[in-house]
């Protein structure tokens, strides 16, 4: 796992949170993965911090995950039961906060490198879209190399997807990694991402189809055309003290964007008032 940090998968577990995680730590923190496999193989037991309280994987009430199938490397066997806990434990303690529980819970669960600021386009209470534009526009801001001063991602983001079969339609709510985001050799801006679900060349439908080699990836890794990775995307983590200038990304693009979310997993989901005519010129 240390060696191959984009190798990691799920298996058929509703676990990509865990996954992904144990992917970044590999990645990026491959001590502090050792040390969980110490405590779960020792104790039997894995202790978490949640904004100062202990959060421990024993004496949680019960993770997504009911049981974890056998189809998973070593490491994941051993320690996703008890990431898996912490995760919903961490959700259960935001319960009664307004907003999305991810924007707690990411950071503390993931670690330093995760960024504090985070952005989502879907209400929680509705399930309908919102400030879809500011959305889209801060994400090119804080990623896109033409729009953040040419700064590169540093340490893997997670990150959330609305994913999409072949006809658009939406499935569910997927947990990711961005990784980073660079021009393929074609010159086209892509960004590059981890998919946990062990199945990473999959059709969103619309044209959205997921690469996994032969546009400049690395072993491991999927990718999409910018804008169409934007267009399934819900929620992201980003550093508010690097922040580029939403204004200036192309409207063009933006509209695009805003066209490929509409016509797959935000087709219901578009506020009532969004669907008014506007008045013609000069009214």
């Amino acid at each position: 796992m240390l060696g191959q940090p984009l190798g990691v998968g799920q298996g058929n577990n509703p676990t990509c949170q865990s996954a992904r995680a144990l992917s970044m730590w590999a990645y990026n923190d491959p001590d502090y993965l050792l040390q969980m496999v110490a405590w779960a193989v020792r104790d039997n037991e894995i202790i978490m911090h949640f904004e100062g309280q202990p959060v421990s994987s024993a004496t949680s009430a019960g993770g997504v995950a009911a049981a974890v199938t056998l189809d998973l490397d070593p490491v994941s066997l051993v320690v996703v039961p008890h990431l898996d806990r912490i995760y919903a434990e961490m959700g259960r303690l935001c319960a009664g906060r307004e907003g999305d529980p991810h924007r707690w819970v990411n950071p503390e669960f993931h670690g330093w490198a995760a960024g504090r600021g985070f952005a989502i386009n879907v209400d929680v209470a509705t399930g309908q879209l919102v400030d879809l534009e500011t959305f889209i526009r801060h994400f090119y801001a804080s990623y896109h190399p033409f729009y953040n001063g040419n700064q590169p991602l540093i340490h893997p983001q997670p990150a959330g997807v609305a994913v999409t079969d072949s006809a658009a339609r939406f499935i569910g709510w997927h947990a990711i990694t961005i990784l980073r985001a660079a021009l393929d050799p074609d010159g086209q801006m892509r960004v590059y991402f981890f998919n946990p679900n062990n199945d990473s060349g999959q059709n969103w439908g619309d044209g959205v189809q997921v690469s996994t080699s032969g546009n400049g990836e690395r072993f491991g890794e999927s990718s999409l055309p910018f804008g169409q990775f934007t267009s399934r995307l819900y929620i992201y983590h980003f550093d508010p003290l690097e922040r580029g200038e939403p204004a200036d990304v192309c409207e063009e693009e933006l509209q695009q964007v805003i066209a490929l979310v509409h016509r797959s997993w935000g087709k219901d989901r578009v506020p009532a008032d969004s669907l008014q005519a506007q008045p013609p010129a000069g009214e």
